[in-house]
Order: structure tokens, then C-alpha cells, then sequence
């Protein structure tokens, strides 16, 4: 079923909280990129609050250059435009608000407890189900706008993921046996990211410590890719700007802030007092 324009609309006019985040919402068949649509627009002056929703993308964004896979009518593929007082630094608190909302909005419409695989993937066990990515273009000294990318698997079935994705990936659909109503769902994120986004401001623990919750990164012992080197380490905590705590074999924690993140399997923490890092 396509989703339903009208309804979206009448509830973000009718919500407050809501209408102050999602001010226009603009739905495509078909676009190559939610987010390079978004960041055009950005460019061309438009305010905070558009909302780009495709049915589907031919060249849907991930992070480092990956591809989304993006089949048409199945999933949800949104791109948020923001223009954030806060400096570019902690932008990506966006991405953890955005985790949490996904979570809150998942749960109140399907049951389901999923969790962040930190910094921007949300996981049911060991599988993908949804994914977030912040673009921005740096503009001199002014505060750049930024663009909030959100992908999720709502109704894809496993034979409908390319082999490759088969193993990783998952669905709403496949976890419940049974579709899940993806305007409801749409409806429910911008009524959690309403919820979410003033955390970024002046109550950033309350963020953080929502995320500590819901993270399953914590804890594990993990492989971590930077821009300019690759790390093993025990992932311990969150700092308040969203940065990951790794604990390494000496005892000496490093602190990541961006980074490509996989869970290792389960090796004994010599720390941890005989108890081992879940995998």
C-alpha cells in the first residue's frame, strides 16, 4: 500500500511538537537519492523542516560510500533538512537522537525491542534493520545546514534482499510475520523525533543516557576502522558528545567520535574480573 500523503499531513499540522521539526513533507515515486535532493534544496535556501519520502531510490546513500538498497513501495527512505544553531561538532548527536526516536517509533508501532549498533545502525540481534546518515556542506564560517538520512526495513521480505544482504539484514515484516502499516510507522518517527531533537540542545545527558540504554555497542568487544587506522578494544561507554569510549588491552581507553564499527565474537576481557565481553 502507498503511503498515504493526507494522513502524514494532517498529523504533522495537528501536533505541535511535531509541526515545529516537520514542516513540509514532499513525496516522490521514484528519486535516485533522498538526501542529495534534500542537501539541493539546502542549497537553494529552503528552511528547516522539509522532509524528502521516496517509495523507492535508485542510488540510496549508506555510510563510506556504501549503497542502501532501496526497492520501491516496500520500505521507508526519508531525508530530514535541518538548520541547527549547535556547531558543527556536535552534529553528530543528530544521528544518536535519531537512533533513539527509530527505536521509540518502532516499539510503539510493532512491540519490538531493536537496538543501536553504534554510531547509526538499528539492530534486531545481529541484523541490520534500519540505518542513518548526516550529510552536510560546510559553508565558511557559517553554520552549515544538515541533512538527516534514514533508511528502514519495513516490509522487504529475505528473498527480496540481494544475496549478499540475506545474512545481514532483516525486516519489521520478517520479524513479525506479518506487514506493518509504513504510514503509521512514518507517523510514529516524527513524533519521536519531535520527542528526541530538543535533547540536543541544552539536555544532552538525558540523550546520552538514552542511547546507553539501547546500545548494544557497549560492552563488546570490538574492531574499530578510522580514517586513518584500524584498532581492537572493548567498547565501555559514551561521553556527552556521543563520542565511543574503547578500553584497549593495556588499560589505556581511546576515544572515537567518527568510525566504522563491527562486534568481534566472544573473548575474554582480561578487566573485567573473570567475566567475558558478550558478543
Amino acid at each position: 500500500m502507498p503511503l498515504d500523503l493526507d494522513k502524514i499531513e494532517k498529523h504533522c499540522r495537528s501536533h505541535t511538537k511535531v509541526r515545529e521539526w516537520v514542516r513540509e513533507v514532499l513525496l516522490f515515486d521514484r528519486v535516485d537519492s533522498t538526501n542529495r535532493i534534500a542537501l539541493e534544496m539546502a542549497s537553494q535556501g529552503l528552511p528547516e523542516g522539509v522532509v524528502v519520502v521516496a517509495e523507492g531510490q535508485e542510488k540510496g546513500k549508506g555510510r563510506l560510500g556504501r549503497e542502501w538498497f532501496s526497492p520501491e513501495g516496500m520500505n521507508l527512505y526519508l531525508s530530514l533538512l535541518l538548520r541547527p544553531y549547535q556547531p558543527v561538532r556536535d552534529f553528530p548527536l543528530f544521528s544518536l537522537a535519531t537512533s533513539v526516536a527509530l527505536i521509540e517509533a518502532i516499539h510503539r508501532v510493532t512491540g519490538l525491542d531493536v537496538q543501536i549498533k553504534w554510531p547509526n545502525d538499528i539492530v534486531l540481534g545481529d541484523k541490520k534493520l534500519a540505518g542513518i546518515l548526516l550529510e552536510s556542506e560546510v559553508r565558511g564560517e557559517q553554520t552549515p545546514p544538515l541533512v538527516v538520512g534514514v533508511g528502514v526495513n519495513v516490509n522487504i521480505g529475505l528473498a527480496d534482499f540481494p544475496p549478499e544482504l540475506q545474512k545481514t539484514a532483516t525486516s519489521l515484516q520478517i520479524a513479525l510475520g506479518r506487514p506493518v502499516d509504513r504510514t503509521d510507522l512514518l507517523i510514529e518517527i516524527f513524533t519521536a523525533l519531535a520527542e528526541q531533537y530538543p535533547l540536543v540542545g541544552d539536555r544532552k545527558e538525558l540523550l546520552i543516557q538514552a542511547v546507553r540504554q539501547r546500545c548494544q555497542t557497549l560492552g563488546q568487544r570490538v574492531r574499530v576502522q578510522t580514517a586513518r587506522q584500524e584498532f581492537e578494544g572493548w567498547a565501555e561507554d559514551l561521553q556527552e558528545d556521543g563520542a565511543l569510549l574503547i578500553r584497549m588491552g593495556d588499560g589505556n581507553q581511546r576515544r572515537i567520535l567518527v568510525g566504522d564499527v563491527t562486534h568481534l565474537r566472544e573473548v575474554k576481557d582480561p578487566f573485567s574480573q573473570g567475566r567475558s565481553a558478550p558478543a
